[in-house]
Order: structure tokens, then sequence, then C-alpha cells
């Protein structure tokens, strides 16, 4: 089985926190604002996190998150 260790791909972190009332929730500077403070590799790592996070709560079998390689058919060109 493929065993996800999360704190093993971690870079630095950004913490960030506000303050908000119940009539400003739907403001989303702030998440605006968070995301583009990480880079590139930080988003694609929150996003893989969040991939592995819904198939353990799900139950699913964390393999089935491994590239698909399916070969249908193989010839050998003559030349």
């Amino acid at each position: 089985m493929l065993k996800y260790d999360l704190m093993k791909h971690k870079t630095e972190r950004v913490v960030m926190s506000r303050l908000t009332s119940v009539e400003k929730q739907g403001d989303r500077s702030f998440d605006i604002e968070f995301w583009q403070r990480l880079t590139d590799e930080q988003r694609m790592q929150a996003v893989w996190d969040l991939v592995v996070f819904d198939y353990e709560l799900k139950g699913k079998n964390l393999d089935e998150l491994r590239l698909q390689r399916t070969v249908e058919n193989l010839r050998r060109t003559k030349g």
C-alpha cells in the first residue's frame, strides 16, 4: 500500500489570520491574498494533500492515486 507522509513534503508554511464579522464572511479578498502568497509548489502540495485527505476520508485505497499505465497494443515497426 502507498504510504503518504504529509510532513515530508512541507515547505515553509504561510500562516495568516483575520478577525471578521458575519456580514463580511462573503469577502474572498483574504483567501485570494493567501493563495497568491504561496509558491506554485506550495499550491500544488496543498491540492495533493486535499486529494489524499479525500481518499482517506472516503476509505479508498491510496494505491489508486498512482499513475495509470495501461498498454493496449504494442507492435514492432520494421525498418
